[in-house]
C-alpha cells in the first residue's frame, strides 16, 4: 500500500476514513486514542519502505476465483 503522506498523516487519514481504525478511535477515551494513535504511527513507521517522506508498507491479500462449470 501506498499513500502520499508521512506516518502520521497516513494514521490520521485512516482514523477519519477507514471504518474499523475510525470506530475503535470512536471507543477510546482522550488517552486511549493517544495511546493507539502512538501504536498505529510505530507500526506504520516499523514497517515503512518508502524513504522519500511518504509511506509504502506491503500488504498482502487472498484473492479466491470461482468458476463456474
Amino acid at each position: 500500500m501506498e499513500f502520499p503522506f508521512s506516518v502520521p498523516d497516513t494514521v490520521e487519514h485512516f482514523r477519519k476514513y477507514f471504518g474499523p481504525t475510525l470506530r475503535a478511535f470512536e471507543a477510546l477515551d482522550a488517552e486511549g486514542q493517544a495511546a493507539l494513535r502512538r501504536d498505529l504511527e510505530e507500526v506504520w513507521a516499523r514497517h515503512n519502505r518508502s524513504g522519500n517522506g511518504f509511506t509504502e508498507v506491503g500488504s498482502e491479500y487472498l484473492e479466491v476465483m470461482i468458476t463456474r462449470a
